[in-house]
């Protein structure tokens, strides 16, 4: 039996991609932080996937087959020894993008990327596939409502995967999608993002200018023409389809009205039928976590999203506000992202809650590498997202939970984001137990 040792198990990705190899019967084990928590500990204990929680060079076996790794156990430590021993040992280590470029992509490989709704969109594309009888291979980050995992790996000569702009481990790696040989390329948009990676705008486009060159002859560049720089589409070489998400009709039983354009357009092309693509947009019920909707509590319509860079929290607010024009939306916001820890990337904060009536920020945590007079603190967040007069720092997460039952009433909407953390899901359930008590 071939072994794989994941280190940093517990991602958001990394996780169902140790499930996708124990499916094809490899023996898996891997590690990550001390502090995990649940969704992803409940999905690798349900899985009955074993890990440590700690980075020791100890845990680390001397002959797997494969080893794994995440791009967060080295920002968090670039000399993480485990990573160190491996690469000593000169073990067979690879980046996920690596992993996922070698093990699931197919022939017929079809990439969404872009700087927002990669996830969903590639989530209702798979969807469609699977009830096409196509039976893709697929990746994405998140868990869909509809099917079991996040990622697949099967025999079929399809595989869907969102592509991701951010390097594969080390600042200086190549993105993750230039791995993932798209035959099909759909991209959302490239409006500027990562700007503690990506240092300028040109620098960002140039990104996405490099993956459309890996589309052979054959291949097909579908690309939203309000959104994708034109010299990404430029650079383009094969076949291009344009297109709009805008003021298009949809049936109102359609939850995702934007993805499911996209998707829409990338089936027709691929031939598949279309009454099976209009059910499977019906029926497509989004990922959880996701601008999620957690139900109606004492009046309040409570949502819950993974987002953390501006550009998604704009997105979010966006689709609530269009669907919601009138209610007042409340943002709890728990600043958990990496970027978020650096001063330097808060500049392109300014207009990320424009459609938010209020955010409170909950506690800020410190990365212990960031010197005291780098660190982001509650004040620093507060000036970058708009001033104290629609947002306030509260680390007391009782006195949050006070000030949402005294300031909120019906119809209100309260969005948490956060992108994980046990105390913040303690806070979500809280708020929901002393909203119902109010019902």
């Amino acid at each position: 039996m071939k072994k794989a040792y994941f280190i940093g198990i517990a991602g958001k990705t990394m996780a169902p991609l140790a499930k996708a190899f124990k499916d094809m019967d490899w023996a898996v084990s891997g590690s990550d932080q001390k502090e995990v928590y649940p969704p992803i500990t409940d999905f690798l204990s349900q899985n009955n996937i074993a890990y440590f929680k700690e980075y020791k060079e100890e845990n680390l076996p001397n002959d797997p087959d494969l080893v794994v790794v995440g791009r967060s156990p080295l920002l968090i430590n670039k000399d993480n020894p485990e990573y160190k021993k491996a690469v000593f040992l000169k073990l067979n280590v690879l980046s996920y993008p690596e992993v996922i470029g070698k093990y699931l992509i197919k022939e017929n490989s079809i990439v969404v990327a872009g700087t927002y709704a990669k996830s969903t969109t590639t989530a209702l594309i798979s969807w469609i596939l699977i009830n096409a009888g196509l039976n893709p291979s697929y990746m994405f980050g998140g868990v869909p409502v509809n099917f079991s995992d996040g990622i697949k790996i099967s025999d079929s000569n399809f595989s869907v995967v969102e592509g991701d702009e951010t390097p594969a481990l080390k600042e200086s790696d190549p993105p993750k999608f230039m791995f993932y040989k798209p035959k099909f390329l759909l991209l959302t948009a490239t409006e500027y993002d990562h700007p503690e990676i990506f240092k300028t705008r040109d620098s960002y486009v140039k990104a996405f200018i490099n993956l459309v060159k890996l589309l052979p002859d054959n291949g097909v560049l579908f690309y939203d023409q309000r959104l994708v720089d034109k010299a990404v589409v430029n650079a383009c070489k094969c076949p291009k389809i344009p297109f709009q998400t805008s003021n298009v009709k949809l049936p109102p039983s359609v939850l995702y009205k934007e993805s499911a354009i996209r998707a829409d357009i990338l089936c027709t092309k691929l031939n598949i039928e279309r009454k099976i693509i209009e059910d499977s947009i019906i029926s497509f019920k989004g990922l959880r976590e996701r601008n999620e909707f957690l139900g109606v509590f004492g009046g309040r319509y409570l949502f819950k999203d993974l987002s953390q860079q501006s550009s998604k929290i704009k997105s979010v607010l966006s689709l609530l506000r269009k669907q919601y024009p009138k209610n007042k939306i409340f943002v709890v916001f728990n600043p958990s992202a990496t970027s978020l820890k650096f001063r330097e990337n808060l500049d392109q904060y300014s207009d990320s809650f424009n459609l938010a009536d209020q955010v409170i920020i909950g506690r800020v945590e410190f990365l212990k590498n960031v010197g005291r007079g780098e660190r982001v603190t509650g004040s620093c967040l507060v000036k970058a997202f708009g001033g104290s007069k629609k947002v306030f720092y509260e680390p007391v997460d009782e006195k949050i939970i006070e000030f949402l039952k005294e300031k909120t009433g019906d119809g209100d909407l309260v969005v948490f984001m956060s992108s994980g953390g046990l105390r913040f899901t303690d806070l979500t359930k809280n708020i929901i137990k002393r909203l119902t008590d109010l019902s």
